[in-house]
């Protein structure tokens, strides 16, 4: 899940930073190392003054996961494109 992309877009990345994401951190730390592909999902930023923490663990709402439907066969879409093509034409495919 990413806040920082609009809700549904998808985000295809060889390496990077954790970008404040308390997930990506955890991992980062465990593997000792930032090199690592990964698939960003963007779920949007929280509404008003809402905690982004409390946002990240609320279930979407039901316009939301109608969204996340489509997203979710798109995003088994490009981890096999990635996995049969590799990171570049994965990204040039679906960023």
């Amino acid at each position: 899940d990413d806040l920082d992309l609009p809700l549904g877009k998808l985000r295809l990345r060889p390496s990077g930073g954790s970008g404040g994401h308390n997930g990506m951190k955890s991992i980062i730390r465990e593997l000792a190392t930032e090199h690592f592909a990964r698939l960003r999902i963007g779920i949007d930023r929280p509404p008003g003054r809402m905690d982004p923490a409390d946002y990240v663990l609320q279930d979407f709402s039901a316009a939301q996961e109608q969204v996340m439907v489509e997203v979710r066969r798109q995003a088994a879409v490009a981890c096999e494109h990635w996995l049969a093509l590799g990171m570049t034409s994965a990204m040039n495919a679906f960023n």
